[in-house]
């Protein structure tokens, strides 16, 4: 049976593979995503926990953050259209 299955496939075209240079790309773009969303999101609550503070450091400190955040993530951003882009 394997060998009728071999000589039926033989005339269809064959799948590409992709390098092992394209997959790592592929693998890095995708952690950069995840990576970018996450820092977005924990940049939205430090921002919404700077909003409620009630007390002027704490909420000085959650600002901060959020700001340290902002600015990661805005070099990962650009790192990952670079990325994209070659």
């Amino acid at each position: 049976m394997r060998h009728l299955l071999k000589i039926i496939n033989q005339n269809k075209p064959k799948l590409r593979e992709l390098d092992p240079t394209t997959v790592q790309r592929i693998k890095e773009g995708i952690y950069l995503v995840k990576i970018i969303s996450e820092t977005e999101v924990t940049a939205r609550k430090c921002d919404f926990y700077a909003g409620n503070a009630t007390d002027q450091e704490i909420a000085k400190f959650f600002q901060e953050q959020a700001d340290t955040l902002k600015k990661a993530k805005n070099l990962l951003q650009e790192y990952y259209e670079s990325m994209t882009q070659e």
